[in-house]
C-alpha cells in the first residue's frame, strides 16, 4: 500500500514527538544538551568560514609588527572598537617582548647582562615604553566585519612600524643615564642609533630674532 506524502510526514512527526522524552527527564536535558552542542558546532564552523587569513597569520614585514582583534557586538561601530582594543593589547605585548629583548641584547653584548641594576633598569624603562605604545603610531591595515547570530563581529589588524618603537627605544636610553652610559658600549646600539637617523623628522631650525626697527632721520644724533 502506497502511504500518500502527506500521510507520511504527519507519520514522520508522530513518532518525532513520541520518541522526544518529557521535559524534566535526564533525557530531555541529554537531547537539550546535544541540541546546544550542534549549535556551538555550527556557529565554530560560520566563524572559521569568515574569518580572514590575516587573522591567524599576521604579515610578516621588517618594517613593521602587526597584531590581530577580534570582537562582537550588537552595535558595528563598538563592535570594531573592541577589537581594536585587543588589537592594541596584542600589540603591547609584541612590542614589549621585541624592546625587552632588544636591551637584554645590548646590555649583553656591552657586558652589563650580569648588573641586576642595569637590567631591572631596563624593565622599568620597557614598561615606560609600553604606556607610551599603546597611545598612538598605529594604524589599522585590514578591516573585516561579518554577521555572528544577530551580532557584527569585526575582525581588525593593526600595524606598528617598527623605526617609530626604535627611536623611543633610543630616545629612552639616552634620557637613562644608567643605561645610556652601559649602552654605548655596545656596537648593536649604536647600529641601531645609525639606522633610524633617516626616519627622524627633520629638525626644525629655531625661528631668527626680529630685527631691530630701523632709525628714523629724527632718531640720529
Amino acid at each position: 500500500m502506497t502511504i500518500p506524502r502527506a500521510g507520511l510526514a504527519v507519520l514522520l512527526a508522530l513518532g518525532a514527538c513520541a520518541e522526544a522524552p518529557p521535559p524534566g527527564t535526564p533525557a530531555y536535558a541529554a537531547a537539550q544538551q546535544e541540541r546546544w552542542q550542534e549549535r556551538q558546532s555550527e556557529a565554530v564552523k560560520g566563524t572559521m568560514a569568515d574569518m580572514p587569513d590575516w587573522y591567524l597569520a599576521p604579515p610578516a614585514d621588517d618594517g613593521a609588527i602587526y597584531a590581530p582583534g577580534t570582537a562582537t557586538s550588537s552595535d558595528l561601530q563598538l563592535a570594531v572598537d573592541k577589537a581594536v582594543i585587543g588589537a592594541k593589547r596584542a600589540l603591547a605585548d609584541r612590542i614589549n617582548s621585541r624592546l625587552s629583548s632588544k636591551l637584554k641584547e645590548y646590555l649583553s653584548e656591552s657586558g652589563s647582562a650580569g648588573d641586576s641594576k642595569a637590567m631591572a633598569e631596563s624593565e622599568r624603562v620597557t614598561s615606560n615604553l609600553i604606556a607610551e605604545v599603546n597611545l598612538s603610531g598605529y594604524s589599522i591595515a585590514e578591516k573585516k566585519v561579518v554577521p555572528a547570530g544577530g551580532q557584527f563581529r569585526a575582525y581588525v589588524l593593526i600595524r606598528y612600524p617598527r623605526d617609530a618603537a626604535d627611536r623611543m627605544l633610543v630616545d629612552r636610553v639616552h634620557g637613562d643615564d644608567l643605561l645610556d652610559s652601559r649602552l654605548r658600549a655596545s656596537k648593536a646600539f649604536q647600529e641601531l642609533e645609525h639606522d633610524i637617523q633617516p626616519a627622524r623628522p627633520p629638525a626644525v631650525p629655531p625661528p631668527a630674532p626680529p630685527a631691530p626697527p630701523a632709525k628714523s632721520a629724527g632718531d640720529q644724533t
